[in-house]
Order: C-alpha cells, then sequence, then structure tokens
C-alpha cells in the first residue's frame, strides 16, 4: 500500500474532482480507499466485458464508467473520483467504448486512455499548462498530481481520477489557451506499453473511431497529416508564448503603447516587458516569470489587441533565442492565418487615371472627384503638398494624374483656377436664385480625426449599453446648503492651525459623498445591482468618485471613477484623503500623457456613483447609470436665490441642484423619491453626519 494516507477532504461541488453524497455531506477519500475503488471497478468492469464480448483489457479501461455509474446504488455523484472527467464519460454507452478501445477499431496501439483538459472552475473554458509534475513513463496512481493547471481563477492541481502509465504528453509546460476538452496527455495501462506512444497524435474532432489512432509504422507521417497537433509546442525549445494580459476587471482589448526589452534582453520576474493602454489607464505590464525575450510578435503602437492574443514568446535559455528569429503570430494561431495576413497586407490597386479626352471636356468635374488614400494619406508629391499648404487646397479634394494615382503639382495648380468658379457653378445650380456670399463662402471644409483611445472606445461602448439597456429616469430635488458650507468653514480654518494644514482641508463635495453613503443606509434599495434573476442589496457602501482627467492634465481627456470604500464607516476627512489620493495618482505619470498610477482594482467595485460638475458651473444635469450599478447622482453648482424668512423678509439661500438617475428595474419613483428626502435632510442639517 502507499505510505502516505492523509486524507484528502472534497467540498467544492464545482470541482469535476469533488464528490458530494446524496444528502450533500462531503466524502473523505484515502489513498487506500481510492486503489480499492478501483479494484472493486476492474472487477465489475470484467464482469460487464464477459457479459458484453468486449476484450477484457478494453473494458477495464472504458465500461467501467458506464457500468459503475448505472449499477452503483449511489450513482455517478458518489463516485466523482473514479467517474469524473466530465459527465459525458459518464454517459458514454458501452458501444462506443467498444469501438474506441477494443482491437476491432483498428487501431493498433495498446489499451489506453487520452486524458483531456479538465474543467476546473465554474466559469473555465479554457486553461494554461504550468507544468507538469509527471515525465512521459511514469507510473499514475489515483489521486496523484499530473499537472498544475492555470484557470481563470488560480493555478490547481490537476489530480489523476485514473491509474496506470504516462504513454505520452502532447502538450508540453507552457501551453496556453487550451480549450477544456482538449487531449493533453495519454495514460496506457502496462509500463512496457509506454514506448509504443513515442508517435501518438491526437484524433481530429468528428474523426470516427477507428481512425482515432494512426498505425506506429506511419509515425513519419502522423504529425504532419494531424492539424491540430500542437507542432509549435514540441519543435521549438522549452519557451512559453505572452498573450495580451487583462489588467483591468472590464478590459477586453488594449494598446501596446511601447516595449521596455528588445528581443535578445534576459527577463527577470518583476520587470517591465511593456507599456499596455487599457480602457482605465496606460499600465506597466510586469514579467512573472524570468528568461530570455525571444521574440516580439506585435510592435508597439499596435492597438485593439484581444485579451490572450500572443505578442511575445519567452525562452529559457540564452542560447535558444536563434530558434525563434522566423517564428510569427500565424504559426502560433494555426494554418489559415498567414493566407490571411498576406491578403491584408496586399495593397489594393491604385486608382484608374481619367482618360485625356474625358480630362480635357470636363477638367473642372474631373479636378473635384476625391482622391483615393492609401493608408489614411493622400499620395502626393513634396511639391505639390507644398503648393497645397500655400494655397490652402485639401489634397483630399484633387484628383492625381501622376504614377498610380499621385497627386502631382500640376494637379493642384489647375484645382486651385477652378475650384471658385466650379463651386460657385454648383451652389448656384443646387439653389438658383440665392445670393452669393463673399470669396469666405468657397473656402474648403477643414477637419481632424482623432484617433479613439482605448479608454474611449470603453467609455464609449459602456454608456451605450447602459442607455440601450437600463430603463433611466430621473429625479432633481433642491437643496440649501447654508450651513453646511459654513461648517465646511469652520472645519477648514480648525484644520489650518493643525499639523496637516491646507492639506487636511475638506471640500464641498467630501460631504456630498458621506451624505449619500448614509442615504444608501437608510434606502438600501439604491445601494443595489440587478442581476436578472435577483437584486443584489449591497450592506456596504462603496462611492464612485467621477474624475475628468482633461482636468488633471491629459490632453485626451476621458473619465476614471476611482471608489471609496466602506463609506458609511469613513469620516469625511478620511474620506477626503482618499479622494485627493486617487486624484493625484489619476495625473499624468512622470508627465506621460495618458499614463496614470491608478489600478485596476481601484477603479472597480463601487455600489453608487457621483458626478459633480458643480465646479464648471453647470447648474444642473442628469447623468447615465454606471453599470452594474442602479444609481448615480448628478451634482450641480451652488447658486444664490432669494427667498422669503420666516419673518415675512428676505433672505440669501445657498441652492444647489441634485439629479438622481435611477434604473427602474431596481429602483422605483417612490423609492428614488425617498432616497432624495434623506440626501436633502442630511445636507440641510449636516451635524448629522457627524453624530
Amino acid at each position: 500500500g502507499r505510505k502516505n494516507t492523509k486524507p484528502i477532504e472534497r467540498q467544492a461541488p464545482s470541482s469535476p474532482f469533488s464528490a458530494p453524497a446524496c444528502g450533500g455531506a462531503s466524502h473523505t477519500w484515502t489513498p487506500d480507499r481510492r486503489m480499492a475503488m478501483a479494484s472493486a471497478a476492474r472487477l465489475l468492469a470484467r464482469a460487464a466485458s464477459e457479459a458484453l464480448g468486449l476484450p477484457s483489457a478494453a473494458a477495464r479501461w472504458t465500461t467501467t464508467r458506464t457500468a459503475l455509474t448505472t449499477h452503483h446504488p449511489l450513482g455517478s455523484s458518489s463516485l466523482g473520483l473514479l467517474l469524473a472527467r466530465e459527465a459525458r464519460l459518464a454517459q458514454a454507452t458501452t458501444t462506443a467504448a467498444a469501438a474506441a478501445f477494443s482491437s476491432s477499431s483498428g487501431s493498433s496501439y495498446p489499451p489506453h486512455i487520452t486524458l483531456d483538459m479538465p474543467s476546473l472552475s465554474p466559469t473555465m473554458s479554457q486553461g494554461n499548462i504550468s507544468e507538469w509534475k509527471k515525465k512521459e513513463g511514469d507510473q499514475v496512481a489515483a489521486g496523484d498530481v499530473l499537472c498544475e493547471v492555470e484557470t481563470d481563477k488560480a493555478t490547481i492541481e490537476w489530480e489523476s481520477v485514473e491509474e496506470g502509465y504516462l504513454a505520452r504528453i502532447l502538450l508540453q509546460d507552457g501551453a496556453k489557451e487550451v480549450p477544456v476538452g482538449t487531449v493533453v496527455a495519454v495514460l496506457c495501462e502496462e509500463a512496457e506499453d509506454v514506448g509504443k506512444f513515442e508517435s501518438y497524435a491526437p484524433p481530429e474532432v468528428g474523426s470516427a473511431a477507428s481512425q482515432e489512432a494512426e498505425v506506429p509504422s506511419s509515425s513519419a507521417e502522423a504529425p504532419a497529416a494531424t492539424d491540430d497537433a500542437p507542432a509549435m509546442s514540441l519543435s521549438l525549445p522549452p519557451h512559453t508564448v505572452l498573450g495580451m494580459p487583462s489588467l483591468s476587471p472590464t478590459m477586453t482589448q488594449g494598446s501596446l503603447s511601447s516595449w521596455t526589452k528588445k528581443e535578445g534582453d534576459a527577463i527577470d520576474a518583476g520587470e517591465i516587458l511593456a507599456e499596455v493602454e487599457t480602457d482605465k489607464a496606460t499600465i506597466e505590464w510586469e514579467a512573472v516569470d524570468g528568461g530570455f525575450l525571444a521574440k516580439i510578435l506585435v510592435a508597439e503602437g499596435t492597438s485593439d489587441i484581444e485579451i490572450g492574443k500572443p505578442v511575445a514568446i519567452v525562452c529559457e535559455e540564452e542560447e535558444d533565442l536563434k530558434a525563434f528569429k522566423d517564428v510569427t503570430a500565424e504559426m502560433l494561431e494555426g494554418s489559415g492565418a498567414p493566407n490571411t495576413a498576406a491578403a491584408a497586407a496586399t495593397p489594393s490597386p491604385p486608382p484608374t487615371m481619367p482618360a485625356p479626352e474625358e480630362k480635357k471636356a470636363a477638367p473642372a468635374a474631373a479636378s473635384f472627384a476625391p482622391a483615393t488614400k492609401v493608408g489614411g494619406r493622400v499620395p502626393a508629391s513634396p511639391l505639390a503638398r507644398s503648393i497645397a499648404s500655400e494655397t490652402g487646397v485639401d489634397l483630399s479634394l484633387v484628383v492625381g494624374t501622376g504614377p498610380g494615382g499621385r497627386v502631382i503639382a500640376a494637379d493642384v495648380r489647375e484645382y486651385a483656377e477652378s475650384a471658385p468658379a466650379l463651386q460657385q457653378q454648383q451652389h448656384s445650380a443646387a439653389a438658383p436664385g440665392v445670393r452669393m456670399g463673399d470669396e469666405y463662402d468657397y473656402v474648403s471644409d477643414v477637419y481632424e480625426d482623432v484617433e479613439v483611445s482605448q479608454m474611449r472606445g470603453v467609455i464609449a461602448q459602456r454608456l451605450l449599453e447602459s442607455k440601450q439597456t437600463i430603463p433611466h429616469y430621473y429625479l432633481t430635488i433642491d437643496c440649501e446648503v447654508g450651513d453646511l458650507m459654513r461648517l465646511r468653514s469652520s472645519v477648514n480654518a480648525s484644520v489650518e492651525e493643525s499639523p496637516a494644514g491646507k492639506a487636511g482641508k475638506v471640500s464641498l463635495n467630501d460631504f456630498i459623498v458621506k451624505a449619500s453613503a448614509l442615504a444608501c443606509k437608510d434606502v438600501p434599495e439604491c445601494n443595489a445591482e440587478w442581476r436578472d434573476d435577483a437584486i443584489r442589496l449591497h450592506k456596504n457602501v462603496h462611492v464612485g468618485v467621477a474624475m475628468d482627467l482633461g482636468s488633471l492634465g491629459h490632453s485626451q481627456g476621458g473619465l476614471v471613477v476611482p471608489v471609496v470604500r466602506n463609506v458609511q464607516l469613513k469620516g469625511v476627512s478620511a474620506i477626503s484623503k482618499a479622494v485627493k489620493d486617487y486624484a493625484s495618482r489619476a495625473r499624468p505619470a512622470g508627465g506621460v500623457d495618458g499614463k496614470m498610477r491608478l489600478a485596476p482594482e481601484e477603479m472597480a467595485g463601487g455600489t453608487f456613483t457621483i458626478s459633480n460638475l458643480g465646479m464648471m458651473g453647470v447648474k444642473q444635469f442628469a447623468a447615465i447609470v454606471n453599470p452594474p450599478q442602479s444609481c448615480i447622482l448628478a451634482v450641480g453648482a451652488v447658486r444664490s436665490e432669494v427667498k422669503k424668512d420666516e419673518e415675512g423678509g428676505y433672505r440669501d439661500a445657498k441652492v444647489m441642484s441634485v439629479t438622481l438617475s435611477c434604473d427602474h428595474r431596481v429602483v422605483d419613483g417612490a423609492v428614488g423619491s425617498k432616497w432624495l428626502q434623506r440626501f436633502k435632510e442630511l445636507v440641510e442639517n449636516p451635524l448629522q453626519m457627524l453624530i
């Protein structure tokens, strides 16, 4: 028996290796119990093979799952450690089993079983093979750790549910994005059969059972004939393919701003590989392992790179660098990609040059046909560009008569001479009888197309999704904030005399954040989110504070919403300190436009959002709900209004308008109104916030 008999607890139903009993209790499986169950399984398999007329070797490996699942009184859930590897294996018919493993199938390989990439978490659809703990030829017992698999949640040990000998490893250490169910290894029954699987290649999807394995004699042709075989992993030195990382919770694609390492450079864990522009900010991408940067597959400046797409290769040894010199992304992605890339790279045919007689017959009309751009730039000679700049001619409106449709100097001069007359002719024809203006009516439209940044694209996508999927409605209320402003002045005056000095001052917005959190505690329906089959009421209030990047020094602007957590437990000074820290780190890091020091997790997990445009003089506005939240508060500027006092006279009142945008699926109108009333009570009686 095995020496290590320490019980192993299995309590996570989501794991394919867990085995909850019918009543829901967990089982404690020891290695001895595993071996006993395996022996019982074989005895039952032999009996089944005799009844079905199957060879005993095949039955021992294939019929066990079906037979035990069908006849065991506790069913497959109590035998998960032996019968798992997905429910589909438990449902396999004995006919399919016989076809797959019997000698009548035409396969000359000894009895064996293929090991598929398991589903090790409820949301796992693919995984990475971090490290094999067994090597080819090693004996494997039920419960042994085969390898470590990196899932979408964590790195998990993959335990064997079978016993035998590891005959073939098809995907080596470092294999990335392996879909669940993909064959990654082969297990055989006898040690002397290991060498017979040297040329084994996984079957193609949809092939007949008789075609699942190639005859060993044709081993030289097997790898070439199998399109799905992981040739790159087997033919190159040990390496890791680096995919575009997900650096924020909402990131689906990113842009490679710059590589900080070049090909051939040594890499240590923790060093910066590149700067990646996400939907939130420009973030430094740190290496998690050491090695050498063997190949850069995606050049810096490339935009809209999907998460997981290969961007670089790291090898283990410096002498292996030359082996990756000619490797391309298309080779890693599979066949067909090179042709696609070649087709995309093939330039479009040059625009057809107008016939000379056509140009003579209608020179003005030809001159006003738009030019064809190549790569976003109109092909033109340097002299033509110089003349166009001096005369104010838009080259995109000029037809080129040079080679390949290139705009030459004569084309620009002809356009400049005929443009005013033609524009006047076209304007008169379009609107007869209309009095013409001065010469400025004929100036060409001038505009600039600004490339959409990663952040702007995601902002557009999320806001469009919000307006299309969330039934918004809006509630506005006026609050008198005179007492609140006097309290703020008093607090700041006392802070100036403290060691914190001006750094400890609080703003009106800090009080608004606090009042919003307290109102959410009293009206929890506004601190909630819609989840299709349930409404989640959050017990803690995490307030997102919208910040405009343009106001913080970024040229292209944008919006970030860092989250102040557990606001209901914080004082106003603590809230002020957190918001100031976020604003400081949202400014350009190191003076680099678009780069911030805010971490993605600091901009996730909010339950309520505040957008304040009061400092810009906006009186009142309606904000868009930030999914999956249900409410967002839009805060306007403080203004002076004349109101009657209790004595019949008049007084100067400081008034602030706020608008609550609500998701009607979660927050009814009466509930939203109740929240606003509580918020108004707090800001008009600010001492309640300090109790």
